[in-house]
């Protein structure tokens, strides 16, 4: 029987280094990483579930914003878990910035599963859903920053 991969709506402190793929905005030896987003600090944020709000969100109720999101991110990271993971456990998170237009404009993974297959799926998951629906017209900030949690087989 096919196990399935469950995203829990539960924040848990992870403390692992931060990481970003080869391809990512980290920097070379000559040049240090940019982070204008502020992702991969550390910060605590609001948690709305599965996922903490970096931004401050001015008041602003990002639930329904958030639940479509959430919704389509779940639904292509579960395509994307390859048949040979399915029942491997491991947790991660990913952060990332949105611009108002609803493109992701940076991505870090801030706590690693310590297996690729797994990341990569949780990884695909979100940038597959890019780009999102523009953010609320309410939020006047120039971009929000999410931390998203991935939980495999807990």
């Amino acid at each position: 029987m096919r196990l399935l991969t469950v995203l829990l709506w539960c924040v848990v402190a992870l403390g692992q280094k931060a990481t970003t793929p080869p391809d990512s905005n980290a920097g070379t030896p000559n040049q240090p990483p940019t982070n204008p987003y502020g992702l991969a600090i550390g910060a605590k944020g609001q948690p709305m579930g599965a996922v903490d709000i970096l931004s401050d969100p001015q008041g602003v109720d990002f639930g329904p914003y958030l639940k479509p999101m959430l919704k389509r991110v779940r639904k292509n990271w579960l395509h994307l878990i390859p048949d040979s993971a399915q029942t491997r456990k491991g947790k991660l998170a990913i952060e990332f910035a949105i611009n108002r237009d609803g493109k992701i404009v940076d991505m870090r993974l801030v706590a690693s599963s310590d297996d690729t297959a797994l990341d990569r799926a949780a990884w695909g998951g979100i940038t597959a859903s890019n780009p999102f629906a523009p953010l609320p017209s309410k939020f006047t900030g120039p971009y929000l920053a999410l931390r998203f949690r991935f939980y495999y087989n807990p």
